[in-house]
Parts: structure tokens; C-alpha cells; sequence
């Protein structure tokens, strides 16, 4: 099944990093959240009470940023994954988080976690 939403580029300020300064000065993630959920019933009422709200979505993803503070970028993005999934009627989430300022001289652009979980 392909049927997904996908909330992209949900940037968010947060004290996540293993080092010293990352935790004391935070710095800047981008997010993005896929989930995949069969919408066969809600195209063909129009309701939104047979989907799955993507505000809904968005707002317990914002909590779980907003109260959780991790060393590592793929235990926030676990927890992202089990918090929707525990929520919503989901059959699986993708959930990708950007760091974009690394601690040390580089040229990448960005470093990427990606976690993906499933309904059991």
C-alpha cells in the first residue's frame, strides 16, 4: 500500500546532541513524517473522520519535541514513531530528521536519521 501523508520540512529548535554545546545552545532540526494508512474510505466519503488528521499528526509530533530532550537524534526520532503509532489507527510511519549545523568543520550539508516502524 502507497497510500501515505507526508508532513515535510516541520523545522524545529531543540537541545539534541551528544556534546556539551549542542545540548547548551540547541540548534535547529528539519523533520519529516510519512505515514501510511488506507484512505479508500475517506475519498470516497470526503470526512474527515475516516482519515487520519495530519494537524492531529503534527501537534504529537510537536509534543515530543518540545518535551523530550535526547542525546541522540534516533531515540527522538523512535519516539516520534511510537507516539503516532500509539495514537493513530496508522499502519506504518517513516519519521527522517535533519540535523543541518554539525559540531565540527565539514562540507555536508546535513546529517540524516531515518526511522521507520510498523503497527503490530
Amino acid at each position: 500500500m502507497e497510500e501515505k501523508v507526508v508532513l515535510k520540512g516541520i523545522t524545529v529548535f531543540g537541545y539534541y546532541g551528544v556534546s556539551r554545546m549542542e545540548r547548551e545552545i540547541g540548534q535547529k532540526l528539519e523533520i519529516d513524517i510519512e505515514y501510511y494508512h488506507d484512505f479508500t474510505k475517506a475519498s470516497m466519503t470526503d470526512s474527515l473522520e475516516d482519515t487520519v488528521n495530519y494537524e492531529r499528526v503534527y501537534s504529537r509530533v510537536m509534543e515530543v519535541v518540545e518535551n523530550n530532550k535526547f542525546n541522540l537524534l534516533e531515540t527522538l526520532a523512535n519516539a516520534i514513531c511510537r507516539e503516532v503509532l500509539e495514537n493513530f489507527p496508522i499502519i506504518k510511519i517513516r519519521t527522517e530528521i535533519r540535523k543541518l549545523t554539525l559540531p565540527f568543520p565539514n562540507s555536508l550539508s546535513h546529517v540524516a536519521v531515518v526511522v521507520e516502524r510498523e503497527a503490530e
